[in-house]
């Protein structure tokens, strides 16, 4: 991997900054395709994991590039880039609320917490509100690393109460109701809508293990509080939309222990006897959209990863008549350019692309040869044609799978593998069904 070229995307990423700071009002562009807004109407734009990595602890250096490669697909060294460019789409779109379903750093380093809340800031006083609740990499995070030359160096976390005071004007602070057990509280958005910001994670033991439990699970005190608040809600003739780290419904049969709420099946109970009709909800880094198997109008949204290629965000739109009206929309990186130099510049939304096809093919070629016994040339034309789809699936895009794609010898090869983790992984891929993962109308009033 080629150090970046700073006189570029770098500058772009600073100068976007110091617009933010500057507190210059941007000039609002007409943007099509979207739906009308009415009035007493809530536009919500919707993130998740961003994993931002602040470049106050990171000198992009031999220890990150290694870092880097060896992940799991997030964009890390144009992370800052990506979401400076996210926060342009907020800034020219001006929704109403930025609501950011966790895994808001790359490792719960203080550094980039801060940082966030800088950008968030920003937004706030350009007239759009934020409201966050933490992943399971945010909070008392043993893995929270900055990196210098070709070392990795421990660096700060927060604790629970350093993350609500660092986050305070974005949402802790101005919540309806807050939850003792948990940092889940409720926002009123509107006076026809309140949205259920849920802490589903699992820190407490975080430092005493040495990791960050990835898993989620709530407590029957946080359950009691969710009852009250949707008693009250109901009671008052209010919408509610919730949203949470983990997921409460299945979106992927190789993303369930450690993805799916340990006690998903309460939660999603509770949910349903309030009413609510949409979780909102991330982890997985996987653009899907999925409604209660077991039957009635509740769906699920998990959106993909902001740093993992398509850097998709949602946008969604609350009308007490209409419904709830969501789509899904990329941050527009092919403008900028990303290179080292002048002659291998491309755009930041190609370099990102290959970037992540090939992290995926390169993680897929390892588990082949190690674990699948395949041989070099096989194993490397599989993991080609798996990186290329994952390309389309992790942006909810698996209907775009070309002919060309599915004739891949790499394709035709896994098709004849029975039973390895990589061919059924494929199958899952090919067999995927459920409602469009990109678009979604939930009706909220029946029609006469």
């Amino acid at each position: 991997m080629k150090k970046k070229n700073y006189s570029g995307v770098k500058v772009l990423a600073l100068l976007v900054l110091l617009t933010l700071l500057s507190g210059c009002q941007l000039k609002e562009k007409e943007v099509h395709g979207e739906p009308a807004r009415k009035e007493g109407d809530v536009s919500i734009f919707v993130i998740s994991d961003p994993h931002l990595l602040s470049s106050r602890i990171n000198d992009e250096g031999k220890a990150f590039e290694r870092y880097s490669l060896g992940g799991d697909g997030k964009n890390l060294p144009y992370i800052e880039e990506i979401f400076s460019l996210f926060l342009q789409e907020v800034l020219e779109k001006k929704p109403d609320y930025l609501l950011v379903s966790g895994d808001l750093t790359n490792n719960g380093e203080q550094a980039s917490h801060e940082d966030l809340a800088v950008y968030f800031k920003t937004l706030e006083n350009q007239g759009t509100e934020v409201l966050v609740t933490p992943g399971n990499h945010d909070l008392l995070n043993p893995h929270a690393r900055g990196f210098l030359g070709d070392k990795q160096l421990k660096v700060d976390t927060v604790t629970t109460e350093e993350f609500t005071e660092i986050y305070k004007d974005f949402g802790f602070q101005e919540a309806l109701y807050r939850d003792e057990a948990s940092l889940s509280y409720v926002y009123e958005a509107s006076k026809d809508l309140w949205i259920l910001m849920m802490d589903t994670n699992r820190y407490r033991e975080n430092v005493k293990l040495g990791y960050p439990q990835a898993g989620g699970i709530l407590s029957l005190s946080t359950f009691q509080f969710m009852r009250q608040v949707l008693k009250e809600a109901k009671e008052k003739g209010v919408e509610v939309i919730s949203a949470s780290h983990h997921n409460s419904i299945i979106h992927a049969r190789n993303a369930v222990e450690d993805y799916v709420l340990d006690n998903s099946e309460e939660y999603v109970n509770i949910l349903k006897a309030g009413d609510v009709k949409l979780n909102l909800t991330g982890h997985i880094h996987i653009q899907d959209i999925q409604q209660d198997p077991h039957g009635g109008q509740y769906f699920e949204i998990a959106s993909g990863a902001l740093s993992v290629y398509p850097h998709k965000y949602g946008q969604l739109l609350f009308g007490k008549e209409e419904g709830l009206r969501y789509e899904s929309v990329k941050v527009p990186l092919d403008t900028v350019m990303a290179g080292s130099s002048l002659r291998e510049f491309i755009s930041l939304d190609a370099q990102s692309r290959s970037f992540f096809a090939k992290n995926s093919s390169a993680r897929i070629y390892q588990r082949l040869i190690t674990e699948e016994g395949e041989t070099e040339e096989d194993a490397k034309v599989m993991a080609e044609a798996v990186g290329e789809m994952n390309v389309l699936y992790f942006g909810g895009d698996e209907d775009l799978f070309t002919e060309k794609l599915l004739d891949h010898p790499g394709v035709q090869l896994l098709k004849e593998r029975e039973n390895t983790r990589t061919s059924q992984y494929v199958t899952r891929m090919l067999e995927e069904d459920g409602p469009d993962d990109n678009r979604l109308f939930i009706p909220l009033k029946e029609k006469d």
